[in-house]
């Protein structure tokens, strides 16, 4: 009995230094996995916010929130490819081989993959079902008020910016202050063309009223068409320009953007199939996790990355079923009921064929126990 319990209170002690191999490896794979996803991401909403597409205010907003977004479907991969890798190295410094001649059960091992992925699982399950659709939905809300704006925070040096009712600003600079040089005004008023050019100008709140106005300041007004008699110049010292906000116009929201709920409610095939999808993120994580169990066993010649190759495969292989499987369900080819759930269940019979295999293989203790 002492001898049992001792053997249970080692089991214990391994198996935690697993899951913290397990744990160290997923921090540092999720990391390079966010460095590379996200530096694509950063770059793009970059671009577009120097092109004057997005609110430099809004950036690293906008940022934050796609990472959110991005994290439901990064976290499956990082998981699994920690607990390859991790259990390869154990594998590469004969440590399991160790550890299961000293009767510790592959199914220890599977036990504590199982209950980290269930709690990843849950992580996940917030992400893509709530977190997820909400930072998406909030990221729509940032661009809907930006286009809203005035124009005037958004404006780019030597671009034409919209200011809303057909007027157009152009800014050849503008200076550390905010104040801006070198202006040029298109608009219509009361059907009559105007232009104006100014020397500087700044944006003045009304502490009264509260109105925006863009105040110009040294510059000429064209007024009217040119050749006609009724056509005006005149010369400014100060001229504003009053900036009235245009109402938020909520523009399309992509299918990820829709509440959870809403999606249950629907009978559209495509809110069907995205409610599918969602729910496939965290079942994915424990599937993918109790695969790299079996998958990572190697002999120490194979070395580490051994059955790397094989396992980022097979991932692939999972991740185009699940997107295919996907795509048919919002065109209404395959019935709902099955939805994704049989690329799982194909999975699933994957993973029980390894495990059945493995258990077949000879262990260090069934060999003494054959050579006795």
């Amino acid at each position: 009995m002492p001898h049992q319990h001792r053997r249970g209170g080692y089991g214990l002690i391994i198996e935690r230094y697993i899951m913290r191999e397990i744990l160290a490896t997923f921090a540092v794979v999720t990391l390079l996995l966010l460095l590379i996803f996200l530096s694509g991401t950063f770059v793009g909403i970059l671009i577009e916010t120097v092109e004057g597409d997005y609110p430099a205010a809004a950036l690293f907003s906008l940022f934050g929130l796609k990472s959110l977004v991005s994290l439901s479907f990064l976290l499956p991969l990082s998981y699994y490819l920690a607990v390859l890798l991790a259990l390869g190295r154990l594998y590469k410094d004969s440590e399991m081989s160790a550890m299961t001649g000293c009767g510790i059960s592959p199914n220890r091992v599977l036990n504590g993959v199982f209950k980290m992925g269930l709690a990843l699982a849950l992580v996940v399950g917030a992400l893509s079902l709530y977190i997820g659709p909400e930072a998406e939905e909030r990221s729509h809300r940032i661009l809907d008020e930006a286009a809203a704006d005035t124009g005037i925070e958004g404006i780019v040096p030597g671009r034409f910016t919209p200011m809303g009712e057909g007027r157009l600003l152009y800014v050849e600079s503008v200076d550390e202050a905010g104040r801006m040089h070198g202006i040029f005004v298109q608009a219509r008023e009361k059907g009559v063309e105007q232009v104006i050019r100014a020397a500087t100008g700044f944006e003045r709140i009304d502490p009264r009223t509260g109105d925006r106005y863009l105040v110009l300041s040294d510059g000429h007004r064209y007024q009217g068409q040119a050749g006609r008699r009724d056509f005006e110049i005149s010369h400014f010292k100060e001229y504003g320009v009053l900036l009235r906000e245009r109402s938020i116009e909520h523009s399309k929201r992509r299918r990820n953007a829709i509440p959870s709920l809403s999606l249950l409610a629907s009978e559209h095939p495509a809110d069907r199939a995205e409610l599918h999808w969602r729910l496939a993120l965290p079942v994915s994580v424990l599937l993918l996790g109790l695969l790299a169990v079996p998958l990572s066993r190697s002999t120490p010649r194979q070395g580490r990355f051994g059955k790397l190759f094989a396992g980022i495969l097979l991932y692939l292989i999972y991740s185009n079923m699940l997107t295919a499987a996907r795509s048919s369900l919002a065109k209404g080819d395959a019935p709902e009921w099955l939805g994704l759930w049989w690329v799982h269940a194909l999975m699933l019979g994957l993973l029980w064929w390894l495990l059945s295999r493995q258990r077949r293989l000879p262990t260090p203790k069934r060999r003494r126990e054959a050579t006795a």
